[in-house]
């Protein structure tokens, strides 16, 4: 169910639009384009096109798009089913390990792997860092 719109004016009076455009479907839009409110085209008090009518050319034109694949079509006589698969040797990739080192001093290993994931690894913290003592400013006298 749709939602009614209803507006406020500045005045505090409320408009219903919903009942404002159903009330003025018939009247003839400002402009010259000759349409009603509805957009139905109109000659001499008359409706001539609906809006659709108006509308359908436009998309019957529009090209068509297909959906295509890159991808060679496979033809049954190439395509074997029946093949056993062979099974191949996985050879793992070891992983790549960098230790780094972030400005604050703490030390960390970056571990990435060959499926392009990452692991980070902390190894040390940062060192603390010693508050220094703030010196007492002497204020000078006022003259």
């Amino acid at each position: 169910m749709a939602r009614k719109k209803i507006y406020r004016t500045n005045k505090g009076k409320m408009i219903d639009m919903e009942a404002m455009r159903a009330q003025n479907e018939a009247a003839v839009a400002t402009g010259n384009m000759n349409v009603n409110a509805k957009g139905d085209e109109i000659k001499g008090g008359k409706v001539v096109r609906t809006v659709k009518e108006r509308v359908a050319p436009h998309y019957a034109a529009k090209k068509q798009t297909a959906r295509t694949s890159l991808k060679p079509e496979i033809k049954r006589q190439d395509a074997q089913l029946n093949t056993p698969v062979k099974d191949e040797p996985v050879v793992e990739e070891q992983p790549i390990e960098k230790v780094r080192t972030r400005d604050d001093g703490s030390t960390y290993k970056e571990i990435m792997y060959s499926d392009g994931s990452m692991e980070v690894e902390e190894l040390e913290a940062a060192p603390a860092k010693k508050k220094a003592k703030k010196k007492a400013s002497k204020k000078k006298p006022s003259v």
